[in-house]
């Protein structure tokens, strides 16, 4: 008996070019735009197909290992998805994905991304060429650095970074920037194994991070970090004392303005350069991904600041003088933090020299990533300067 609303719908597949494995075993849902199939593709056996977005570029193996769940996600070129939930995320051509994943809620996955088995990833950007080992929780984070797959920035096996508070709230970690990892021109991130990183932090290019350390501050650019320390205490206990809150919402702030960069980088430089109709609806929807992560950045701001009153008040009563004037300081970084004059800078920025001069490498047959890598130095580090005055 057939798992699929109609058989006619595989075959129509198979008979593009889709290469069905037993095609009984695979699911594709009512919704499912299949002319957003590609063809040259291997569909593996057990694969459920579903969400009226999801489109699958050529070339792709899709559940190898026991098949895939796939829910509105859009996929490029060459991808490799082993067994696994794919949902509400966008990968780019070449990325690699073991078994065991699970990505959801807007995960953006750009070129050549490679992670290893038992992933879980939410609300997560990687830039080109980044790696993750396996058996890795790394959630509420944008990732970038290095030039190439032999040059990449590197999440050990076994890491865990931790987004949530005993208060609820949710806080994201930036590993490297937008600014500068958009030109592939980085020194990698080093994560060892068995880390454990209490968000929000943030870390510089160049950055190497011993295996086994428990972190919870910020590491600039081409420093080692060790932090083996243990502690064993118990103390008094009250949630509705915030601790050092103006380190929460800078860091928050700086990972915001961030992804604005990001998306108008999409907007001005990704999408306009799409050569056909299915390439752009691949960088819109990454470029989505990125809106609706700063939307979710700004729901758990503001929902911490509110947060912020009945603390303070509370410090007050005890007396904690830093802890007050670490309060008053937060409060300030937010107001300030909300009137950004983002949109007018950008609306005066020239992304014309970068985009001709991507087009010119595009067209003679190199990749996105090996064309932004040909743009002269002059060209990228006056853009840089310009995207700066944007965070």
């Amino acid at each position: 008996m057939t798992m699929n609303r109609d058989i006619d719908v595989v075959n129509e597949l198979i008979q593009k070019g889709v290469d069905i494995l037993a095609p009984q075993s695979v699911y594709i849902a009512p919704e499912v735009d299949i002319d957003r199939i590609a063809p040259k593709t291997v569909i593996y056996p057990g694969t459920t197909i579903t969400g009226e977005t999801t489109s699958i570029g050529a070339h792709c193996k899709i559940g190898m290992g026991g098949g895939a769940h796939l829910e509105n996600v859009q996929i490029g070129n060459g991808v490799s998805l082993m067994q696994g939930v794919y949902r509400d995320s966008t990968l780019l051509d070449g990325v690699s994905i073991r078994s065991g994943a699970e990505l959801r809620d807007n995960c953006l996955l750009e070129e050549g991304v490679d992670i290893g088995h038992t992933v879980g990833l939410k609300q997560t950007i990687l830039f080109p060429n980044v790696v993750l080992g396996s058996l890795i929780n790394f959630c509420d984070a944008l990732m970038a650095g290095g030039t190439s797959r032999r040059d990449h920035s590197e999440v050990g096996s076994c890491m865990a970074l931790y987004n949530f508070t005993p208060q609820g709230d949710k806080f994201a970690s930036l590993f490297g920037n937008a600014v500068d990892g958009l030109f592939l021109d980085c020194q990698p991130i080093f994560i060892g194994g068995q880390t454990q990183i209490v968000s929000p932090v943030s870390v510089g290019f160049g950055a190497v991070i011993a295996a086994g350390s428990k972190l919870s501050h910020d590491i600039a650019p081409n420093k080692l970090a060790i932090s083996h320390k243990s502690c064993d205490e118990m103390r008094d206990f009250d949630a509705r004392l915030i601790f050092n809150p103006a380190k929460k919402i800078a860091n928050t702030l700086a990972y915001i303005a961030q992804l604005r960069v990001l998306s108008l980088w999409y907007e001005n430089i990704r999408i306009p350069l799409a050569d056909d109709v299915e390439r752009q609806y691949l960088y819109t929807a990454a470029q989505k991904r990125i809106s609706n992560a700063i939307k979710e950045r700004q729901k758990r701001l503001e929902r911490f600041v509110d947060k912020l009153q009945q603390s303070l008040e509370l410090h007050t009563a005890h007396g904690n003088d830093a802890q007050i004037a670490d309060h008053q300081k937060a409060l300030l970084l937010f107001q300030n933090g909300t009137t950004s004059d983002f949109e007018r800078i950008a609306s005066q920025i020239d992304f014309s020299v970068i985009r001709n001069a991507l087009t010119e490498a595009l067209v003679s047959g190199s990749t996105y990533p090996q064309a932004v890598q040909q743009l002269t130095k002059t060209i990228t580090s006056s853009m840089k300067r310009t995207l700066r005055r944007l965070v």
